[in-house]
């Protein structure tokens, strides 16, 4: 079985360090800090619309110069992201169990690699997938079809598992079993709206849902 897995809100709780970044980067450019919930639905997406949208612009210059603000600024911080308890354990049983595990994520590729690195998550990951310079591959259903070509992955046999509807859409876009999680930035109604086939709370019960979609996809 592969494991696709994703970054922020799934393995991590990034979103205190992304909330942060993101409300510098607005005052950088003269925009109004918001709020913890104003800002979660841009937890997932590519960061490139986000900015767009934030500065209500298609200036492309403005848009690269304001997520190199960005960039920076989480770059300074990623030591600071705590791994979600419980994950690890997960990981250690998929792979005992033969599993083939990836990480999946909108976020930068070099960002992503590096926090798994700091975070020692690297160990369990076959390869890193994510968004590419100018925003390749920030779109994650575009992700995803490139991760199971470049893999050779067949999607009968991988499995998505995240905490946005991103995640889900994406999974089911590529005829992927889509696992949603209630842990990270989403929420239920809209993960089951993105097509999950099923929904965990707890880490705990996560193994189970796994073995239970390698039985029937329901």
């Amino acid at each position: 079985m592969n494991i696709l897995w994703d970054l922020d809100g799934t393995l991590v709780d990034s979103m205190p360090v992304i909330a942060q970044a993101m409300n510098q980067t607005r005052a950088a450019f003269d925009l109004a800090p918001l709020s913890f919930d104003e800002l979660r639905p841009f937890i997932g997406p590519s960061i490139h619309p986000t900015f767009a949208h934030f500065l209500n612009t298609n200036d492309d210059a403005l848009v690269d110069a304001a997520v190199r603000h960005y960039r920076a600024l989480c770059d300074d911080t990623l030591a600071d992201i705590p791994v979600f308890e419980g994950v690890e354990s997960v990981l250690g049983a998929l792979a005992e169990a033969g599993c083939q595990q990836f990480v999946a994520t909108a976020k930068y590729r070099p960002v992503a690699r590096e926090l798994l690195t700091l975070t020692g998550l690297d160990r369990w990951f076959i390869e890193v997938y994510g968004s590419e310079d100018g925003g390749v591959f920030g779109h994650k259903p575009e992700l995803l079809a490139h991760l199971l070509s470049e893999e050779g992955l067949s999607p009968a046999e991988t499995l998505m598992i995240g905490d946005t509807h991103y995640d889900m859409e994406a999974a089911r876009a590529n005829d992927l079993t889509a696992i949603g999680v209630a842990w990270g930035y989403g929420e239920n109604n809209a993960l089951q709206e993105g097509g999950a086939h099923r929904l965990v709370d707890t880490p705990d019960e996560l193994l189970a849902a796994i073995r239970a979609s390698l039985v029937c996809v329901c």
